[in-house]
């Protein structure tokens, strides 16, 4: 049986395997970008540029704690896995 159908990533061919295990991971992030976008084209149109800016500085922060949670959260599905 091949990997893919067994689900195993551990056998098969390495480009197929790491294609499936990215695409979802790729598609997210896009539409991530897609939700970015619609928010700077929505605040900068309706509210103005001090809430866009308030948006943009948001931005970074959010993408720090998310950065970290996942992190930790992963780190400690490790740990709870052991």
């Amino acid at each position: 049986m091949t990997a893919h159908k067994t689900g195993n990533l551990t056998q098969g061919g390495i480009t197929g395997t790491l294609l499936r295990f990215t695409l979802p991971m790729m598609a997210g992030s896009l539409l991530q970008q897609c939700y970015n976008i619609a928010d700077t084209l929505i605040v900068g149109q309706c509210i103005g540029a001090g809430a866009l800016a308030a948006v943009g500085s948001a931005y970074a922060l959010m993408v720090f704690l998310i950065s970290v949670l996942l992190g930790l959260s992963t780190g400690s599905g490790t740990i709870l896995s052991l």
